[in-house]
């Protein structure tokens, strides 16, 4: 019974943003979206747009809590405020009634239209409903104020909100109140239509509606939106009909229907035939509606009216229609126009339609922006049927084309209408492109049904044509009743728009001109399109260009362009842009219309004209290239530029003359001569443009529009289809010749701007990888916008996006159209021009080629790490701009003031970073708040980005490549032959040291080849320095991880050296290996083993060239290949042996060792061991360093000068090192290296000399090695007094004394070092692996440090586990060890000197220096045990000998000899009384006395403890006579040292007791009775005799 009805019960509210976004605290029902207003203003207002909503997946929410709806509290703004309130804690909250319930919804972001889906009309969009699609219905917004667009679609709504009812203090007992909405087409009741929309669950269209019930309530507020789908033809008995119902809850026997009717109320659609809109009040009749109630409610007679006709009831209307306007003016205007469009004579409503035209200018922008197409489409009829009125249609026609001229204005200076990056309307230009249609008028209009009939286009260009002939073509004679007449009855001839629309344009005046001027664009592209469209309906395509147009058309036409010309010319420079751009186009598209030399006139003019003004008006030079960037943008440039072979007719008259294929000289088309830019217009004016801002005095700005826009074209030459044939793109190269001429001119501007280039060849290569060049970055490529494309679409620009210095991206871009004519030109037509070239310009070219191979350098894909680094280099430049800003070093002023040097510049470049614009201080459409950086692109991208580069660098440097091989061609004939195959080998040498890929090297090598083969000379020439340096780069190429590169290189290099054998080896020989040391410290794990097998091929190479196996080329190379593997087998080795410094230092000796010849490099090396060493306070193995160095330079200067001041060479050094005759084996050859730059620095000079030698005798002072400062100074003293340098000789002589006396003060004090065997065991150990090394370590070095700081040293690098040190100093037995393991054994030694030795090394110093001997001793006995009883205990004796004499120029030195000496236990015990009698003897004989070490040898001699162990020696070995013969000497030898030994101990004992004080008497006195002990004990033993020993003697 109640089922029509409904009632508020509860409600809650979700945020959106919260709900799809992270952002927590953020909603769109912000506080400041919320303004006053009624409920509707409220409810069409669309969400903040302010918030930006992110791709977000599907939403599942779920509400579980609902707020009970209160009655009174059904309005919008009561609704927002509990919405507000919800945000913060409040009181009015808690008085809501709370509801439990579930209400489970998704949130889901639309990417594409649904498959079944409405729009807010009902109309589908798509009629694939299935089963399981879901319906999807588009909710229409309103828009906001202030915003809106043209109307596309018909759509005709209406919304009607009812809002408020008061019943308050009325006399009607109704409190249950709903309104019912019908939509009615006449008063009979039964008239409402079926246009109201129906809610879920009910038909689509209903005829009425009811509002939610108010439960109890006599005021009731409505909350109810009616949507109604407007007839297209309201009348004025279309209205709105309210019906008033109180709803009875509770069902009565006397009442079936729950209605009781309160009363009526009604409002009409249409005002005066306007739609009405906004708020109205109405009041409530109480008497059954009449017949004809709704034409005028007030005069009703005899109807009851609630309150006196007091409004109690209010609504609110909103339209939103495509049809009816709401704008009043707008009506009017329509209104007319129908009238007109009705066949009422234009002349009885001139003043009423100019009127209404003129009221256009005061309609709303927003209301005209909806309406524009409609507005446009009855403006431009009306402005050529006016201008057939004669005079009476002037003041109508200058009217309408004001009035067009104000909306096109207002279009553009309007904030909120949508403009491209140039300013221009999109609304305009869509209006144009899309809509726009050549008004035709006739005298027998088409009916409505005609007009719009559906046709075929066929049918309907047929119709067009023929309505254009009726009123253009004199052939075609119309009746005379439908041609019109003026007032004397002659016919006149009707305009066609393109012709009445040029003359308005023209005959504007005052501020309409400017205005016209200012938009051109607009008018020229109406004018374009209604010529295309005069000349397809007139079928006239075909007809020759210049019978299209009436000559006094083109008239017109030539003052259009010469007042835009003459506009363009006195206006400022932020007026003229857009028009002159505008121009450009219009004549651009004028070529494909109508007669090419009448438009090449055109152009002519414009462009001379801003030429002629450019000095006084600097702007006028990127209008003029802005100009020619639009005109040679035409789909046909190359066609309008090529000679013309056909027959034309001159202006003169009907003579035909033959155009100028004749043959021209190749001089007139390979320079921008006269008769060129004649035959090639266009292309002319260009190449004169790029001569002009190439050079020095042109801004640089203009410079880079204008090589841009040249590079552009050459882009768009290439991908145009048409051109991609051979002999077709050699033409089109052949109109840019001359342009090589002209880049060759500018060479000097393009140096300057690469000086940064550290690629330049004039430089050495420290590492040929690391050579930087230009960064590379691609300007933007512009298409010539086709005929079908909207240029409106995108931006008109000319230049590249900012990125790289202004110098950089302008010789990259000239450069890039250089390679392009290079690459595209005929080869015959290069060489021609080349041969033309004298001397001096064929260098400048190659310079010219070399620079490409600079600014094309294939970069590579960043990294992470370079991307991180470049943004931190960002962030501190910004930084610090920032204090610079601050502290005032650069202001808005000085800002200003560079601004003025070129007026325009914000204009012309609003988004270009360039040095005049980075430093602006705020600028709201220049600030980014998010820079774009490489770390933001996608790796994709990035990858993509790296292969084009790639490309790139490829196809540049093969171009370079094949213009060098025409090069060579050529230069074969040339007197001057040998600069110009220098400069081929430096750009081919130079283009090796780049980044290049595989297939461009595999052709520069097979070029290099050819080269070196063909001109020996001039790369073996001895001021050349391309030998090294192509020595440099082809070690550098074997190092590849290409093996086809490997293989081309070391091909290369083999043949550089077979052709270097017979006069240059010896050169070749010291440039490879330089080459290879200035490489060395870059090589890696990789780069080596990639040499090595580079080697291995040069290898194959040699033994397969039969032609050389007769010679000593076989093994010169062999060798010389040995030393390679050497050097960059140790450089590769010094990365992984970083921590390991003693490795290091040997790897660096190895290198030094092999680098002997070359002795620049050895003192290198050397300089380096030396500084390792004093790292580690090593000071006399790095004295030794210098000692080798200055021996070395000793040598040279010997050889080589033979002064007799000098030393005579290594010889004279060797009292402070035997080591140093080493240096004595340079290969004569070097001392005849200085004029090859060797051996030419200070260091070979007597000043070097003598440094080496400074630096020495510092050393040798920190070692303390004093001896060998004097041996030293014995050296530098002849060079002083050859010199007469006597303070020199004061000073050393000074130094002399104090050395002599730290030698006798510090003799025997001082700890040269301690030595220890070293013998390493395993795989894990490499190279060491069973080696056995002397290490040389400070002089307190116990075996336990040695031990334990090598053994963590190994445990770091192998692990913990792995390392082990072997305890004994027992013969290795590697079988028995675990393989996987690292082994250490450690033994201490002791220097080792024979009998005859020990005479010579008298002093302590002697004895601790040129040491290659070493002894250690190993316990051991027959069972294999280390110790047993004293008569079975054995000693080994090992001394070792060392590849050098210590001490050395390294710490470590390996054993090269073993000697092992075994003793029996007899000859053991001897030794040991031996040493322990020397000891005793040494400490008597002390002076100064030494009363400590006297009483710690004497306490070792004859202790208790020690007592015993002498006597049980004697008892052992002397108690009986041996019974082995051979033994007897040695029993003998023992007795003798027992009485030697007692002896010495009887001195020890009384040089103590000298020395000693009372309070010692004590303990001499023990050591005296020890004494007697030991002697009484060990007197039986010394007595007895062997008498058959004696007995032999005597005889």
């Amino acid at each position: 019974r109640l089922r029509l009805y409904r009632m508020p019960f509860a409600w809650a509210a979700v945020d959106l943003m919260r709900l799809i976004s992270n952002r927590g605290s953020q909603s769109s029902l912000d506080r400041g979206s919320i303004i006053a207003g009624s409920g509707s203003e409220v409810r069409s207002r669309s969400l903040d747009n302010k918030y930006n909503i992110l791709p977000f997946g599907s939403v599942q929410h779920s509400l579980n809590t609902f707020n009970k709806q209160e009655e009174d509290k059904l309005s919008d703004e009561d609704l927002m405020k509990f919405i507000m309130d919800d945000k913060k804690p409040s009181p009015l909250l808690r008085r809501l009634r709370k509801i439990p319930g579930v209400f489970r919804f998704e949130v889901t972001a639309v990417k594409d239209t649904p498959s079944f889906c409405l729009t807010p009309d009902f109309l589908e969009l798509k009629s694939q409903n299935s089963e399981n699609s879901e319906l999807a219905l588009e909710v229409l917004e309103f828009p906001l104020p202030g915003l809106s667009t043209p109307h596309t679609m018909y759509r005709n709504l209406l919304y009607v909100y009812p809002q408020f009812l008061n019943f308050t203090n009325r006399q009607i007992s109704a409190r249950n109140i709903t309104v019912k909405i019908q939509f009615m087409g006449s008063e009979d009741t039964s008239s409402a239509l079926p246009v109201i929309f129906g809610k879920s669950g009910h038909p689509e269209y209903v005829k009425e509606s009811y509002t939610p019930v108010a439960y109890h309530s006599r005021s009731p507020l409505f909350y109810e939106e009616v949507k109604i789908k407007l007839p297209s033809d309201l009348t004025k008995d279309n209205h709105l009909l309210f019906t008033f119902y109180h709803i009875n809850c509770q069902s009565k026997q006397s009442q079936d229907c729950p209605e009781v009717p309160l009363g009526y109320t009604w409002l009409s659609i249409l005002d005066n035939g306007h739609l009405r809109c906004g708020t109205f009040e109405l009041p409530l009749c109480l008497d059954k509606l009449p017949s004809l109630y709704s034409v005028s409610p007030t005069s009703l007679p005899g109807l009851k009216w609630l309150d006196n006709r007091k409004a109690i009831f209010k609504l609110e209307l909103r339209p939103v229609s495509t049809v009816h306007t709401q704008d009043r003016n707008l009506e009017r205007f329509f209104t007319l126009c129908d009238a007109v469009a009705e066949h009422r004579p234009l002349v009885h409503q001139a003043e009423a339609l100019s009127q209404a035209v003129s009221m256009l200018k005061l309609v709303r922008l927003e209301e005209l922006v909806q309406f524009l197409n409609v507005v446009f489409d009855k403006l431009l009829p009306l402005l050529l049927l006016s201008s057939g009125m004669g005079a009476e249609g002037a003041p109508v026609t200058k009217e309408i084309f004001e009035v067009l001229i104000v909306i096109v204005d207002r279009l553009h200076s309007g904030e909120e209408v949508k403009k491209d990056l140039l300013g221009r309307s999109h609304y305009l230009a869509s209006y144009v492109h899309y809509i726009f249609s050549t008004p035709v008028l006739q005298e027998t209009r088409a009916t409505e049904s005609e007009k719009y009939a559906t046709l075929k286009p066929e049918a309907v260009a047929e119709l067009r044509r023929l309505r254009l002939r009726s009123i253009s073509d004199p052939a075609i004679q119309p009746s005379r009743s439908t041609e019109p007449k003026d007032r004397e009855g002659i016919l006149k001839q009707s305009k066609l728009f393109h012709e009445e629309l040029a003359y308005c344009i023209v005959f504007t005046s005052g501020q309409m001109r400017e205005k016209v001027y200012s938009h051109l664009w607009f008018f020229f592209e109406l004018l374009i399109k209604s010529m295309s469209q005069y000349l397809s309906d007139m079928n006239l395509w075909n007809s020759p260009p210049n019978r299209r147009f009436s000559e006094s058309f083109l008239g017109i036409i030539f003052t259009v362009v010469n007042i835009g010309t003459e506009f363009i010319k006195h206006q400022d420079a932020d007026v003229t842009e857009m028009p002159n751009l505008s121009l450009g186009f219009f004549l651009n598209d004028l070529l494909s219309l109508t007669d090419r030399g009448f438009v090449l006139r055109l152009i002519r003019h414009h462009h001379k004209e801003l030429l002629d003004n450019a000095v006084a008006e600097p702007h006028l030079h990127d209008r003029r290239i802005d100009f020619l960037r639009v005109v040679c943008s035409h789909e046909h440039f190359v066609t309008l530029n090529l000679p013309l072979a056909p027959i034309f007719e001159t202006e003169e008259g009907n003579k035909h003359v033959k155009n100028a294929t004749t043959q021209v000289s190749p001089v007139e088309m390979l320079s921008l001569s006269r008769k060129f830019r004649q035959q090639h217009f266009l292309v002319g004016l260009l190449l004169e443009e790029i001569a002009d801002v190439l050079k020095a005095d042109s801004g640089r700005l203009i410079r880079r529009k204008a090589v841009n826009l040249l590079h552009s074209l050459l882009a768009s030459h290439d991908r145009d289809s048409r051109l991609w044939d051979v002999k077709v793109k050699v033409k089109v190269a052949a109109l840019y010749l001359p342009f090589l001429s002209i880049v060759l001119s500018a060479l000097p501007q393009l140096q300057n701007m690469s000086d940064s280039d550290k690629s330049k060849l004039n430089a050495r290569y420290a590492n040929p990888r690391n050579v930087a060049s230009l960064i590379f970055t691609s300007p933007v490529v512009l298409t010539p916008p086709s005929p079908s494309m909207n240029r409106y679409s995108t931006p008109i620009t000319g230049f590249s996006s900012p990125g790289s210095a202004m110098a950089t991206e302008v010789t990259q871009t000239l450069l890039y159209c250089f390679l392009w004519v290079l690459k595209n030109a005929d080869d015959a037509t290069i060489k021609g021009w080349m041969q033309r070239l004298p001397s001096e310009h064929l260098l400048h070219f190659l310079e010219l080629l070399d620079l490409c191979v600079s600014n094309f350098e294939y970069e590579g894909q960043p990294s992470t790490e370079q991307i991180s680094s470049q943004i931190y280099r960002k962030s501190r430049d910004m930084k610090a701009r920032l204090e610079e800003s601050i502290f005032g070093t650069t202001g808005a002023r000085k800002e200003m003031m560079k601004r003025r040097e070129y007026p325009g510049i914000d204009r012309l470049f609003p988004a270009v970073s360039v040095s005049l614009q980075e430093k602006v201080r705020w600028r709201k459409d220049l600030t980014q708040w998010r820079q774009v950086v490489d770390k933001d692109k996608s790796k994709l991208e990035l990858q993509q980005e790296a292969l084009v580069s790639g490309n790139l660098t490829v196809e540049t440097n093969l171009i370079v490549l094949d213009t060098l091989e025409l090069v060579i061609q050529q230069c074969s004939s040339m007197p001057e032959l040998k600069p110009v195959v220098a400069g081929v080998l430096k750009v081919l040498i130079h283009s090796l040291c780049c980044n290049q890929s595989t297939l461009y090297l595999q052709n520069c090598f097979n070029t290099q080849r050819a080269v070196v083969a063909k001109f020996p000379d001039v790369l073996f020439d001895e001021d050349s320095e391309h030998c090294t340096d192509l020595c440099l780069l082809l070690l550098q190429r074997c190092m590849s991880r290409f093996e086809s590169t490997r293989v081309q290189a070391s091909a290369s290099l083999y043949l550089l050296m077979r052709q270097s054998y017979k006069v240059h080896f010896s050169r070749m020989k010291m440039y490879i290996t330089l080459s290879l040391a200035s490489l060395a410290e870059k090589i890696s794990n990789q780069d080596e083993s990639c040499l090595q097998k580079s080697i291995g091929t040069i290898l194959i190479y040699l033994e397969t060239d039969r032609a050389m196996q007769s010679t000593g080329f076989l093994t010169q190379v062999e060798e010389l290949l040995r030393n390679l593997k050497v050097v960059s087998g140790a450089t590769v080795k010094l990365q992984d042996f970083l921590k390991d410094v003693d490795m290091q230092i040997d790897l660096m000796y190895r290198i030094a060792k092999c680098l002997q010849n070359y002795l620049d490099l050895r003192l290198m090396w050397l300089r380096n061991i030396a500084m390792k060493h004093v790292e580690r306070k090593q000071f006399v193995e790095a004295a030794h360093c210098f000692v080798h160095s200055a021996a070395l330079v000793a040598e040279y200067l010997s050889r080589v000068e033979g002064s007799v001041h000098l030393p005579m060479g290594s010889v004279n050094f060797q009292k402070i090192s035997i080591n140093v005759l080493e240096e004595s084996l340079v290969c004569d050859e070097v001392f005849s290296m200085e004029r090859e730059g060797i051996c030419t620095g200070n260091c070979f000079s007597e000043e070097g000399l003598l440094e080496y030698l400074d630096e020495a005798v510092e050393l040798f002072n920190r070692a303390e090695c004093y001896e060998a400062v004097y041996e030293i100074y014995k050296i530098i003293i002849p060079i002083a007094e050859f010199h007469r340098n006597i303070k020199k000789l004061s000073v050393i002589h000074g130094n002399l004394k104090e050395t002599f006396d730290l030698i006798l003060s510090k003799d025997n004090k001082r700890m040269f070092g301690t030595f220890f065997r070293v013998g390493f065991y395993g795989s894990l150990f490499g190279e060491l692996d069973e080696q056995e090394y002397v290490y040389k370590e400070p002089g307190i070095t116990k075996l336990v440090e040695i031990s334990s700081k090598l053994q963590e040293f190994y445990k770091m690098q192998f692990g913990k586990d792995q390392v082990e040190v072997l305890k004994d100093s027992l013969p290795v037995k590697k079988e028995s060890l675990d393989p996987n393991k690292a082994y250490l054994q450690i033994t201490y030694v002791e220097p080792y000197f024979e009998e005859y030795d020990l005479k010579n090394r008298v002093a302590y110093y002697e004895r601790n220096s040129n040491v290659r001997r070493f002894i250690y001793s190993t316990p051991y006995t027959l069972n294999g045990r280390a110790h047993g009883e004293l008569s079975q205990q054995y000693k080994r004796k090992t001394i070792l000998t060392t590849l050098h004499a210590f001490p050395y120029i390294k710490t470590r030195i390996s054993i090269i000899e073993r000697q092992e000496i075994n003793l029996r236990p007899i000859e053991a015990v001897i030794e040991d009384m031996q040493k322990k009698t020397r000891e005793l003897a040494q400490a008597t004989t002390e002076k100064p006395a030494n009363m400590k070490l006297l009483q710690m040898v004497l306490q070792g001699s004859v202790g208790t403890t020690v007592n015993q162990g002498a006597l049980e020696v004697a008892q052992v070995f002397l108690s009986e006579i041996p019974d082995d013969p051979k033994l007897f000497r040695h029993h003998n030898k023992l007795r003798i040292c027992f009485k030697d030994f007692l002896k010495r101990c009887e001195d020890a004992l009384k040089k103590n007791k000298s020395l000693i004080t009372f309070d010692q008497l004590e303990y001499q006195q023990e050591l005296e009775r020890n004494y007697d002990a030991l002697a009484h004990n060990l007197q039986p033993f010394i007595n007895r005799r062997i008498p058959h020993l004696y007995a032999t003697t005597r005889l």
